[in-house]
């Protein structure tokens, strides 16, 4: 506590560049410990930007914490379209990549039904049950930047970062044990385990507990599932303006999911150079961290600590939906 005078003291007010500096060294310090120790990084990035919002420096980084959680976060999202390419997809079959889409919107409905019937508003809702059906973190952040913002936004984001990391982990634990246990095949665990758990990371780590062929199907399965990321947050801004009064204009679909959807064609018609994949890979994940960060920091500390019952339970039974979802769609479509 005896540093926080000082970082106050450094009045980063009307300097962008430096409190969006100290947003990048702390989002790149959870990638790397993230990398190195397997700890979920966004969960690290989070308990960051609580840190700042700790050390009473959210209103001085407010310029570069804006930087991070707007056009940051969002350029994040649209790197995340050059990790598909259709030739990979097409090696999991074109039934389970259709399947897919099936899981991932029967499960984002699902979700939002759940989060409205357990008394949690529309936005919110919609915000946790994007992060169970598509890709954890990543899409919470996604579908946040296409919702109205408010403070209850804000904070709903921030929990359910942390929210989803903590359900991926139980499930990269839990669902290659399972899975073993009812006798699915090796084909089929990574089939499911990339369908149904949340995070990236966590997908490919349980996979890799079974088998190569196992880590191969998981990996895929979840890239089919990240190739909804762009329909679904289009669909949820025409939601949203189906629900504003006086609404006919079909709405655009936002900037960053144009980003997406370019960077996936140019990657499946090999235009992106494979040496060049590693850092745009990179390059998103650490963007995403530092939304998760700058998020995090502008959410007042006492309220991120407080996770709402009708919040834990959202994201717990939507991501039993969509476990069901994942076992009933291998089971069936895969060898």
């Amino acid at each position: 506590m005896s540093l926080t005078p000082a970082l106050a003291g450094a009045d980063t007010r009307h300097h962008p560049a430096r409190s969006a500096m100290i947003v990048g060294v702390l989002a790149v310090c959870a990638w790397a410990i993230g990398r190195s120790t397997g700890f979920p990084a966004p969960v690290l990035a989070a308990v960051a930007g609580m840190g700042l919002g700790l050390a009473g420096l959210s209103g001085q980084m407010a310029p570069g914490l804006v930087l991070w959680a707007k056009p940051g976060l969002k350029i994040g999202v649209a790197l995340l379209g050059a990790q598909i390419a259709w030739a990979e997809l097409a090696a999991l079959g074109l039934p389970v990549a259709l399947a897919s889409g099936g899981v991932v919107m029967a499960s984002l409905g699902a979700g939002t039904l759940i989060g409205t019937l357990a008394g949690l508003p529309l936005v919110e809702a919609l915000i946790a049950a994007s992060a169970v059906s598509i890709c954890g973190a990543s899409a919470a952040m996604a579908a946040a930047s296409a919702l109205p913002e408010t403070d209850n936004s804000r904070r709903t984001t921030a929990l359910v970062v942390v929210g989803v990391n903590l359900l991926s982990t139980i499930a990269m634990v839990a669902y290659p044990v399972l899975a073993t246990a009812l006798g699915f095949s090796p084909r089929q665990i990574g089939v499911f385990l990339g369908l149904s758990i949340h995070d990236v990371a966590q997908v490919v780590a349980a996979g890799s507990s079974v088998s190569p062929v196992t880590e191969a199907s998981a990996a895929l399965a979840k890239l089919s599932r990240i190739l909804w990321l762009g329909p679904v947050i289009v669909t949820i801004a025409l939601t949203m303006r189906g629900g504003s009064a006086g609404s006919r204009r079909f709405p655009a679909p936002p900037l960053f999911v144009w980003g997406f959807a370019g960077l996936m064609l140019l990657r499946s018609l090999g235009l992106i150079p494979e040496t060049l994949l590693p850092a745009l890979a990179t390059a998103s994940q650490i963007l995403l961290l530092g939304g998760v960060c700058a998020i995090s920091a502008q959410v007042a500390p006492r309220d991120l600590l407080r996770i709402e019952p009708r919040l834990a339970w959202t994201l717990a039974a939507a991501t039993a939906v969509i476990a069901v979802l994942a076992a009933v769609t291998s089971l069936t479509l895969v060898a």
